[in-house]
């Protein structure tokens, strides 16, 4: 019995390490769900506004979406990418709150701060060249300022906490 429990647990931990890569194209079938089950990884590229928008809206009738949500349930970490263009699109509350992670470029992490103050020991736990999205309601410290410079981060302000869409 111990045998069975240890190959199932190498399969889990092989399979969390596992990247499934496809691309986003509207009009084609997102592809079967079985690759859920050898890939704990979903790199998602070409992802697009209208795609970010049904997510958010929770649009089932949207393929995508539903394959997307389906990823979730079998316990998958999504990251989408976008383009520098799309970020103002984004809902902060998908940044902060859902089971994904949006790269920006194929490279930088898009990350989100609850906290009012943004302070340099958070800021010091993220990845290097990520980019931040700060309210306007949010400040940040001198040295949060400093690491900005240091770890290469990028401050992305928005003028209010929702994105364009939906104002």
């Amino acid at each position: 019995m111990d045998n069975l429990v240890a190959q199932v647990m190498k399969k889990l931990d092989e399979r969390d390490q596992t990247i499934f890569r496809c691309a986003y194209v509207k009009n084609i079938t997102p592809p079967d769900n079985d690759i859920f089950l050898d890939h704990g990884q979903v790199f998602l590229q070409n992802v697009a506004i209208n795609l970010v928008f049904n997510l958010y809206s929770m649009n089932q009738q949207d393929l995508w979406v539903a394959w997307i949500l389906d990823g979730i349930s079998y316990d998958v970490n999504f990251r989408l990418m976008i383009t520098q263009q799309m970020i103002n699109f984004i809902p902060r509350m998908m940044v902060l709150d859902w089971p994904m992670l949006f790269v920006v470029d194929n490279k930088r992490p898009l990350i989100a701060s609850r906290n009012r103050i943004i302070s340099r020991a958070e800021l010091a736990a993220f990845p290097d060249e990520s980019i931040i999205i700060q309210s306007q309601n949010q400040k940040m410290t001198a040295d949060a300022i400093d690491i900005c410079r240091i770890k290469n981060l990028k401050i992305k302000m928005r003028t209010e906490e929702n994105c364009i869409w939906q104002k």
